[in-house]
């Protein structure tokens, strides 16, 4: 039952961590922060997406 409570907040989660490590992008890279957070929060989004599809 926690396994499955945890996928289905597996998008928001993957929103936080993305936008998180898209702070870290420019930092790296040199570019503008809000291009690293907009990045960040889309690959999140994406890889949370596909984490609660396995669920179902």
């Amino acid at each position: 039952m926690a396994t499955n409570q945890w996928r289905e907040s597996a998008v928001g989660l993957g929103l936080a961590f993305g936008s998180s490590f898209g702070v870290i992008l420019p930092l790296i890279f040199g570019f503008e922060l809000v291009y690293g957070i907009v990045i960040g929060a889309a690959v999140g989004w994406i890889v949370g997406t596909v984490i609660s599809f396995q669920a179902k």
